[in-house]
Parts: structure tokens; C-alpha cells; sequence
């Protein structure tokens, strides 16, 4: 089982990869030209669009991965594309009150935002489509793509790059990967209803996984939002310069959680010895990265972003040891979430996640974006602690 699951999740990574290495350019070319209040800004945009468009999934990816075991295929895509439209609907709606009430961006910026919301759920709803089928390299290929059309954008606009370029070019990525990306010919056995009383019995089977995974993606993402709100674009500029690396890093958890899931929602799969190989495996190989990321910090900051970015390098070695972390729980947690404990271990997770908004809501104002990533570091320590309850009782049965 372990040697097939780093199979799929090893083609899987190296397609991610080769995203994320097109990200890492990209990154460091918008960075180094927006500087860091225009980073910021472009920072809070995909930061607010990930957050609703996670919001608005609620939980149907794994909903789907989990019941596809036992259901027809045509029928349960049809029933998450009905639902997802549906939330599509709702979160467009609360997302234009957002915009108006908070003025995050101007007009221009807000009507870009909500036409790129249309992409970007269907996207994620292909993900869990890909990934039941094992496509996970096929995944991975549309981060590929993505990257390929911004950086081709970046290359056109060079002598007049700007925040509302990099916005622009950032929506109409979204639309063409989607294009790519449908399943075409198996939409042709699809029956999409949209009826709100079966529409509502989807999304009430969904509702843990959307409470765990909107909880995880707002502990995840959350402090982004607190230091912007709470300070400035410029400090989530540089904040987030330093996140992208945790970010692009924690790319070999990614991808074996993301495969290991389907194969732990089958019950008596993943056995306890199989599990113990893997958290040892990944600590491992965490520590090795984790290390040569700290040793590193202040040439990948200054020497790759700039001069301007210099207060990221202290961020970035605690981050180093957040990644650690990323590393050990990965298994753990995807253990948790795929078994038949989610419904209780859920106040534990969100109460993990209230915990960490407090302390950055207490501590940001005070000491700034340091502090942002010690809550992270406590938090992921203590998440630690609950994984390990968890998984203790599952294979305790």
C-alpha cells in the first residue's frame, strides 16, 4: 500500500513541482516588481478568493471522494456540480456585500474578483474528479498551465506591469485553465438538477468536511487577514513573501494527503504499521527541509526578492520549523478526517483555529508579523497533540 501511495503521490509531487517551481518565478517577479504594499494587495486578492471559493465547496470534494466508493460515478458528479452552482450563487452575493462593507478594492478590482469566482469552483470541484481516478498528475497540470499564462502575461506587460495587471492576468488564467480542464465527455452523462430540497440534502451530508476544511483553510490563511486588516498591505507583503515558501515547501505533505485520503476513507486500509512507516518517512525527509530552509533564509529572501523584503527573513526561520510540523501531521490528519471520528474530532479542530485568530488578533497589533508566525508554530503544536488523540482511538478499535 505505502509503495503505491509514493508512487501516485511521487508523480503527483513532481507535477506539482514543476507548478510550483513556475510559481516560485512568478512570485518572485511580481514581488520584486509590485513591491511589497502592491504585493500585499495582490496577496489579499487571491488570499480572499481561495477563502470563499473554499467556503463555497463546502467540504463536496471529499463529500464526493468518500461516497464515489459506493455510488455511480455520472450521478454523484452531477449532484456536486447541482450544489456547487447553488453555493456559487450564495457566495457571489455575501462576496459583493463583503466588497462594499470592507472596500478591500475598487470597482474595477471588485468585478474582476467575482467574475473570477466562476472558474475557480469548478476547478475545485474537477480536483476531487481527477484525484478519485487517480489523475493526480493531471491536478498538478493545471497549476502548470496556470503559471505558464501568468508568466507569459508578466513577459507582455513588462514595461507597464501593475497590480491591476497581475489581478487581470490572474482571472483570465483561471477561465482558460477551465477550459482545459473540464471533463467533457463525462459532463455528457451528466444530469445537473438544481432543485433546492436535493440541493440541500448534498450539502447537508457535506456540512463536516466543509466545517473542517473552511476551518483549516481560515487557520491556514486567517493571519493573512489580521495582519492586513490590523496593519497593512505592506506587512502582508512581506509576510506573505515569506509564507509562499512555507507555502511552496509543503508540497510533499500536499500531495500524499491528497492521495492518501481516498485509500484511508476505505475502512481497515491504511493499517497502523503503515501509518507509523509513513509519519516516519515524512519526519524525516521534514527535518531535512525543514533545516536547509532555516540555513538559507537570508539568501532566499534578500538575494531573490530584494533588499525591501529583509524583515520576511526572521518569519521565514520560524516557518522553518512550522514546516516540520506540516510534515509530521499530513498523515496524521488525513487519517482523522477521512474515518468515521470527523464529526468529533471537528470542535477540536475549529477550537484549534479560534485559538489561533485570538493570538494573532492579540498579539499582531502588539509585536507585529513575528508574531503572526509563532501563533502558527503553538497552534500546529497543538494540533499535533490532537491528531495523535485521534488516531490513538481509531486504531485503538
Amino acid at each position: 500500500m505505502i509503495r503505491g501511495l509514493i508512487k501516485k503521490s511521487g508523480v503527483y509531487f513532481l507535477g506539482l513541482l514543476a507548478g510550483k517551481a513556475l510559481s516560485f518565478l512568478v512570485f518572485i517577479l511580481f514581488a520584486r516588481t509590485l513591491l511589497p504594499t502592491n504585493f500585499g494587495n495582490f496577496v489579499l486578492f487571491i488570499t480572499l478568493l481561495q477563502l470563499i471559493t473554499y467556503f463555497a465547496d463546502f467540504g463536496m470534494i471529499q463529500w464526493y471522494q468518500k461516497k464515489a466508493t459506493s455510488e455511480d460515478s455520472d450521478e454523484l458528479l452531477g449532484k456536486v456540480i447541482s450544489a456547487r452552482i447553488f453555493t456559487l450563487l450564495i457566495s457571489s452575493l455575501l462576496s459583493i456585500i463583503f466588497l462594499l462593507l470592507s472596500s478591500s478594492f475598487n470597482l474595477q478590482i471588485s468585478i474582476i474578483f467575482l467574475l473570477t469566482l466562476i472558474p475557480e469552483a469548478f476547478l475545485s470541484i474537477f480536483d476531487g474528479y481527477y484525484l478519485k481516478r487517480g489523475k493526480s498528475f493531471t491536478v498538478s497540470l493545471k497549476t502548470v498551465l496556470r503559471m505558464m499564462l501568468l508568466f507569459f502575461g508578466f513577459l507582455f506587460f513588462t514595461s507597464s506591469f501593475s497590480f491591476e495587471v497581475a489581478i487581470s492576468s490572474y482571472s483570465l488564467s483561471s477561465f482558460l485553465v477551465l477550459l482545459w480542464y473540464i471533463p467533457r465527455k463525462k459532463l455528457a452523462y451528466v444530469r445537473v438538477d438544481l432543485g433546492i430540497k436535493k440541493v440541500g440534502i448534498i450539502l447537508r451530508s457535506s456540512s463536516s468536511y466543509a466545517f473542517l476544511i473552511f476551518s483549516s483553510f481560515l487557520y491556514a490563511r486567517g493571519d493573512s487577514l489580521v495582519i492586513k486588516y490590523v496593519l497593512n498591505s505592506a506587512s502582508l507583503g512581506i509576510y506573505g513573501a515569506a509564507y509562499r515558501y512555507l507555502e511552496s515547501l509543503s508540497l510533499i505533505p500536499t500531495a500524499l494527503a491528497h492521495n492518501l485520503f481516498p485509500i484511508s476513507a476505505k475502512p481497515n486500509t491504511v493499517t497502523w504499521t503503515h501509518l507509523l512507516k509513513l509519519v516516519l518517512l515524512l519526519s524525516t525527509l521534514g527535518l531535512i527541509i525543514s533545516s536547509a530552509l532555516y540555513l538559507f533564509s537570508d539568501t532566499l529572501i534578500i538575494a531573490l526578492l530584494g533588499a525591501e523584503y529583509t524583515p520576511a527573513i526572521p518569519v521565514l526561520k520560524i516557518f522553518s520549523a512550522v514546516l516540520l510540523f506540516f510534515f509530521i501531521n499530513s498523515p496524521l490528519a488525513t487519517i482523522v478526517q477521512s474515518s468515521d471520528l470527523i464529526q468529533k474530532f471537528l470542535p477540536f479542530g475549529f477550537a484549534n483555529t479560534v485559538t489561533n485568530i485570538i493570538l494573532n488578533l492579540v498579539f499582531i497589533p502588539i509585536y507585529g508579523i513575528g508574531a503572526s508566525a509563532l501563533v502558527m508554530l503553538f497552534t500546529e503544536l497543538t494540533g499535533l497533540f490532537i491528531n495523535v488523540y485521534f488516531v490513538r482511538k481509531i486504531y485503538s478499535r
